[in-house]
C-alpha cells in the first residue's frame, strides 16, 4: 500500500499536541511526511521520527504572522496545512468571559484564515498541496452553552466552502466535520463556577460528558484523514460515530430548524 509519504513530503499541523492533532501528526509523521506541530506546549509531543514541535500562540495574530514568515524562509510551501487547534469555553452568555469573545473567534477561525492566506496562493501557484479545516458538526447542531466555539467551527466551514470556488482542486480544501471523539477535549474546556450552581448547564455538560465517553478513538479520525490526503478529496468529509457522521448530516438537510431545536434541547435537558 502506497504511504502518503511518497506523495507528500511536508506537513504543517496546529494543536498537534494531544487528542485529534496528535493522532494525525503520529499517522503523517508514521508515513513519512515531515510534520511540523505547532502548539503553545511542544515540549509535550513525543519523540517521534519526523515530527517536530513548535512553539506558538494562536491567539496572537502578530506572533502567527511572524511564525509564518520564518516557516516560509526555511521551509517553504507546506504540502499539506492542517488547522486543528481548538478548544472550548462553556458558559451561560450573560456570564460569557469577555476576553475569550476575541480568543476564541482568533484561535478558531482568524489563525487559520491567516494561515490559509499565507499558504494557499503559493500552494496554488506552486500547482500542488491541500488545506484541512477541522471544523464540526457543532457548526449544525449546536452545543448549549458553548455559542463562541458553534459559531467559529461554522464560520469555518462556510470560509472553506468560499475557497474551495476559487481553489477548485489545487489546493484541494477539505472542510473535515467531526464528531465527538475520545480525547482530552472537554478537560480543556473552560468551565464557569455557575456550572456547580445552576442545573440546566449542569444537566447539558453532564450529556456532553456522555457523548464524548462514548465517541470513537482518535484513530478514527486520522485514518480518515488518510483517505482523504490519499484521494486528495476537497470539499465536506463527515468522521466520527455512526450517528453523527452518516445520520446527523442526512438530519440537518431533511428537518425543519424548529423541529431540530426542539430535539437538541430535548437532549440537553433544557
Amino acid at each position: 500500500m502506497k504511504k502518503l509519504g511518497d506523495i507528500y513530503r511536508t506537513a504543517l499541523i496546529t494543536g498537534g499536541t494531544s487528542g485529534l492533532g496528535l493522532a494525525f501528526s503520529e499517522m503523517l509523521a508514521g508515513e513519512g511526511v515531515k510534520v511540523v506541530s505547532v502548539s503553545r506546549n511542544p515540549d509535550l509531543l513525543p519523540k517521534m521520527e519526523g515530527l517536530t514541535g513548535v512553539s506558538l500562540d494562536l491567539a496572537n495574530m502578530a506572533s502567527v504572522s511572524d511564525f509564518v514568515e520564518g516557516y516560509l524562509l526555511e521551509s517553504g510551501v507546506p504540502d499539506i496545512l492542517v488547522n486543528n487547534a481548538g478548544y472550548g469555553t462553556f458558559s451561560g452568555w450573560s456570564q460569557f468571559p469577555e476576553e475569550e469573545i476575541v480568543r476564541q473567534i482568533d484561535v478558531l477561525l482568524a489563525a487559520p484564515i491567516r494561515l490559509c492566506r499565507a499558504f494557499a496562493p503559493k500552494m496554488a501557484d506552486r500547482g500542488s498541496g491541500g488545506i484541512v479545516n477541522i471544523s464540526s458538526i457543532a457548526g449544525m447542531f449546536s452545543l448549549p452553552y458553548m455559542p463562541l466555539y458553534n459559531a467559529a467551527k461554522a464560520g469555518l466551514s462556510a470560509f472553506s466552502a468560499s475557497l474551495s470556488l476559487e481553489y477548485k482542486d489545487i489546493p484541494f480544501v477539505t472542510d473535515f466535520r467531526l464528531g465527538d471523539f475520545r480525547t482530552n477535549f472537554n478537560e480543556a474546556v473552560k468551565k464557569e463556577s455557575v456550572l456547580e450552581n445552576d442545573y440546566r448547564q449542569g444537566a447539558a455538560w453532564s450529556q456532553i460528558v456522555k457523548q464524548l465517553d462514548e465517541s470513537p478513538d482518535p484513530i478514527v479520525a486520522a485514518r480518515a484523514l488518510r483517505r482523504v490526503l490519499c484521494r486528495r478529496q476537497g470539499g465536506i468529509i463527515y468522521s466520527g460515530g455512526f450517528f453523527q457522521a452518516r445520520v446527523a448530516p442526512l438530519l440537518f438537510r431533511l428537518t425543519p430548524s424548529g423541529f431540530l431545536r426542539a430535539v437538541l434541547r430535548y437532549w440537553y435537558k433544557l
